[in-house]
Parts: structure tokens; sequence; C-alpha cells
């Protein structure tokens, strides 16, 4: 059989509630023609999908709404809409299910071992062949939508590109669709990254097909049940075995790193563009690279995805803390002066000022600023509570040094050669409630 699969991995953690308007789902007066095993689902439809789910009545119409603004998402983003109807198959108990209920043979294994997986099976379509894509997905919060966009981009391009960046992508998708910016995902993945081996910007994109075991486990069963049962014949979920299960935690964490990578290309400043343009060559299946995309700024990105796992928490903006890469930095003598605004609901900013290890520097600074909406107006000295304090961290050859309390006025010896950055103290995933600025005056101190 030609096929084209895509496997998507049991995960943990809440569903997120859409942000975009509801689409109309209509439910059929009666359900679908009785066979000789009547079938345990009922079918809903709504512009997109026809989804085929034993969930009770509220859940099934919520999780269509779901599936709806999770495709709406990715359809904007790569600029192509979705033309044909995705069919799914969302089971919550599999062992009500009999085999006439579900039609492609590993149907048992996506669903009670990896937790979902799209089949793109190829037809004519007007004298060219297409992908007509079929999704089974088990009820786990966030597998039918992570499917929908493999269905989604298996029907629309036909391609999906390399793993790390389509798995990564259905990720995004699915977490991105309550904050639109900041990190959604559950605490599990959270806690994963920062609690992991850091995987180099490299290892993510250069690593090659992660699943690719997994896909080659599944096949295997399909073969080995064809040649015991026959072609076209249910593959048991007896035969999934604990081995089987330790491929998909395996993978399960490439899933992670590779979110993480594209959540922060995806909503940097710096390289969304790129990043979009990356994706577009991967889904025409345009011969492309990330490191003709990204090569000339290698070093960037790699210094940002990094900061970035360091404080990933819920709620994290990083269009919010993205680094500012092409002001000049310059030195100045005795006898100059230079001023830097900084805006509490930023990341570090530059603040032009190229420090000299041992030099003795003097500041001060003046406006206001707030680190929540119920908190009342304060200095850069902070407030009662210790926050809003400005603060200021040296880089150097990328090297971000240790951050260091300044304040509303005083004077400091620089510890090292680099680059002042400057940013209101206050948690990194709570800068966007932040309000005002100040605006920083530096001399040289003379003895």
């Amino acid at each position: 059989m030609s096929l084209v699969l895509c496997l998507t991995l049991g995960t943990s953690g809440a569903p997120v509630q859409a942000q975009t308007s509801s689409p109309r789902t209509v439910v059929p007066d009666t359900p679908v023609p009785p066979a000789a095993v009547p079938p345990p689902y009922i079918d809903y439809s709504s512009k997109h999908f026809l989804v085929h789910t034993d969930l009770p009545r509220e859940e099934a119409l919520a999780l269509v709404e779901r599936l709806e603004a999770t495709l709406g998402v990715v359809a904007v983003y790569w600029d192509r809409p979705s033309r044909r109807v995705i069919e799914c198959y969302v089971v919550h108990d599999l062992a009500q299910w009999p085999d006439s209920a579900l039609p492609h043979p590993l149907a048992r294994i996506l669903v009670g071992g990896v937790g979902g997986g799209t089949i793109g099976t190829p037809e004519q379509n007007g004298g060219r062949t297409t992908l007509k894509a079929q999704v089974y997905a088990s009820t786990q919060p966030g597998i039918a939508e992570h499917e929908t966009v493999h269905a989604y981009c298996t029907q629309a391009f036909g391609a999906a590109g390399p793993d790390w960046y389509k798995e990564g992508m259905a990720e995004l998708a699915y977490y991105g669709r309550e904050r639109r910016d900041g990190v959604g995902c559950p605490q599990v993945v959270i806690d994963g990254l920062r609690q992991g081996q850091l995987r180099s910007l490299n290892d993510i994109v250069n690593r090659g097909r992660f699943t690719g075991a997994l896909a080659k486990s599944v096949d295997d069963l399909l073969s080995r049940n064809e040649r015991t049962e026959g072609a076209g014949t249910q593959v048991p979920l007896a035969l999934w075995t604990a081995e089987h299960g330790d491929v998909v935690k395996e993978a399960r964490q490439a899933y992670h790193w590779s979110w993480a990578l594209c959540h922060m290309l995806c909503h940097n400043p710096n390289y969304a563009s790129r990043f979009r343009a990356l994706g577009r060559a991967y889904l025409t299946s345009h011969p492309s690279t990330f490191e003709q995309h990204f090569g000339a700024v290698a070093r960037e990105i790699s210094f940002e995805y990094r900061f970035f796992v360091k404080h990933i928490d819920v709620g994290y903006r990083v269009d919010l803390c993205a680094w500012d890469w092409k002001t000049r930095f310059r030195e100045f003598d005795r006898h100059d002066a230079r001023s830097a605004r900084v805006h509490a609901n930023r990341g570090y900013q530059a603040s032009g000022l190229l420090l000299s290890k041992g030099r003795r520097y003097r500041f001060r600074g003046t406006g206001q600023w707030t680190t929540a909406p119920d908190r009342p107006a304060s200095s850069a000295s902070g407030d009662a509570e210790g926050r809003g304090k400005l603060v200021g961290a040296v880089m150097h050859e990328h090297e971000l040094g240790d951050w260091f309390e300044l304040g509303a006025e005083g004077q400091f010896t620089a510890a090292g050669d680099g680059k002042l950055y400057l940013r209101c103290e206050d948690a990194w995933n709570e800068l966007a409630d932040n309000e005002g600025a100040v605006t920083v005056r530096f001399e040289r101190a003379v003895d």
C-alpha cells in the first residue's frame, strides 16, 4: 500500500481554548447508515472537517471548534486556504470500536500505541496525483489538533518539510492558539526543556528524520500482520510492546525541542520573515536549507535560542525579549556623554555604550515605570518590594555576563570589555503588562 504516514505522540497538559471565532458545527439528524456492526461514533461536520468520534456531544462540538481554530491559524500563516475536507477518527474508548469502524489497518496502533497519525493516500484528481489525508487520534489533549496540521499540509501542499520543522510547527499551531505571541505549552514541556540537556541548534535542524525509528516500527507491525493475517486486516494493539513505547518517549523529546526552536524563530522579529520563507520553501518542495536562510545570523540565532530555553515559562514573549543586533556601540572619552531610553516592557535593550574593563562609569536615570497595572509607578530604583530596578549586563563575543543592579543613580566599574545592555528587572514571563520608560545618561567617572 502506498501511503504517507505522519505520527504524533501521546502528550499531557490541558487543552487550550481557541481565540478565533467558532465555526458553525452541524450534527446530522440521523447517524451514519447502519452496517453489519453499528459504528460506535457519530459524525460531526463543519466547514473543513468530518469528524467521527465517540466523545459526548458537547465535547465533540468543542473538539471540532478547536480543529477549525487550529486550521485557521496555519492556513493564514502559510497563506493557502484549506480547500478539501479533512476526515478525522477521534477515539475515546478504543475497545468499543470494532475493526469495521476503523478503515485503515494501522488505526488501532496509531490511536492506542503512538497516540495519533495521519495517513496520506495517493489518488488521481483531474489527471494529477494528490494526497487524501485521514486522521486517526486519541482524545488526549492536543493530539487531534497536531494531526490537523499534518493533514492540512498533506492535502494543501503534498509536503511538510524535515521532521524538526513539520513536528515543531504542528506543536506550535496547537500551543499558540490561546497565546498568539507568548508561550502557552503545558508545564511538562517547559520542565523537560529546562531540566534536560540543552540540544544545540545544529542538533535540532540537522538531526534528520527523528521519527524514522517510530515509523519503521509501525511499518514493521503492518508488514508482519499482512504476512500472518492477510493484507487489509487490522493490526491488533496487542503487538504494541514496551520497546515501541520507549521509541515514542525518545521521539517526544525531539518534538519538544523542535517546538522550542520553531516558537522562537516564528515570533522573533529578527528572524520571523526568513523563517516563514524557509517554511514556504519546504512546503512547496523548493531546494532550500536552514543554512541558506540563516547562515549569516547563525551565532545570533544560537544565542537567542539558548536564552529563550533558559528563561522559558508560560507567558514568555519572544517578541518582547528579542535582542537588538543593529545598534552601533561606541566607546567615549572622559568628556563625552551618552543617553539610552529603556522601556519597562522589553527584555535587554542596547545602550550603545561599549565598556572597557576596569573603567568607571557614572549614570543617572530619569522617568518612571510600573511592573504591573496594580503597582505604583517607580523610578529606576524600583518599588518598595524591589521590583522594577534598572539592571544591566555586558555581552562580549555573543556571551552574556551576569546581570548587575544599577538603580536610578550611581556609578560602576566595568568587570570586562563588551556591550552594555539594560532592562527593567521583572519576571521574564511578566513583561507584557509593564508600562513606562526611563532615560539613562552615562558619563565617564573621572577621579
